[in-house]
C-alpha cells in the first residue's frame, strides 16, 4: 500500500512552483500517540508530503514523463505542530533545475500559523514509468486538482 500525502493540488506553474494541501488524518496523527507523543502529524510525514508535491511538479512540468524522488534537504524546520483535522497549505518555490535534479524551497502554514519550512529540497528526476503507470497519475491528478493538465489548451 502506498500512502498518498498530498490531498489537493491548488496551483502549479512550470516556472514558479506548486501549491497544495495536506490534511492531518486520524491514522497519521495517531502515529505519534502510539509512541507516547502528542496527537499531531509526524514531522517526517509533512516533509514527505512536500517531497510528494515536488514530485507532482516534476510530473506536470515534464508532461508525465518524469517523476521525482527525495534526494537531499538543506534544512527543515517545524515551528508548530499540525493537530488532528488541520490542513497544511504547502507552497514549493522553484529555485533551480538541472538535467537530473530539481531544487525547491517549501513553506507550510495552517491558516496564518507557520508549521513547516524547508530550504534546498532536492528531488532526483526519474522516469515516471519506474514509479507507476503514467496514466494512473494523470487520472489521480484530475481527481485532486482543479488545475488543468499541462497538455490541455
Amino acid at each position: 500500500m502506498k500512502l498518498r500525502l498530498v490531498d489537493r493540488i491548488l496551483w502549479w506553474d512550470a516556472n514558479k512552483g506548486i501549491g497544495g494541501l495536506k490534511a492531518a488524518s486520524f491514522e497519521e496523527y495517531q502515529l505519534k500517540e502510539a509512541f507516547g507523543g502528542e496527537a499531531a502529524l509526524p514531522e517526517l510525514l509533512l516533509l514527505q508530503a512536500a517531497y510528494e508535491l515536488g514530485g507532482w511538479f516534476i510530473m506536470l512540468a515534464s508532461r508525465f514523463t518524469e517523476g521525482g524522488l527525495p534526494a537531499h534537504v538543506g534544512r527543515a524546520e517545524f515551528p508548530s505542530a499540525v493537530r488532528p483535522g488541520e490542513r497544511v497549505h504547502l507552497d514549493l518555490e522553484l529555485k533551480a533545475q538541472a538535467r537530473q535534479t530539481v531544487t525547491m524551497d517549501a513553506t507550510g502554514k495552517v491558516g496564518k500559523r507557520a508549521a513547516f519550512a524547508a530550504k534546498g529540497l532536492e528531488l532526483r528526476r526519474v522516469a515516471l514509468a519506474s514509479l507507476g503507470d503514467p496514466d494512473d497519475y494523470r487520472t489521480l491528478f484530475s481527481e485532486i486538482s482543479p488545475a488543468r493538465l499541462p497538455d490541455e489548451p
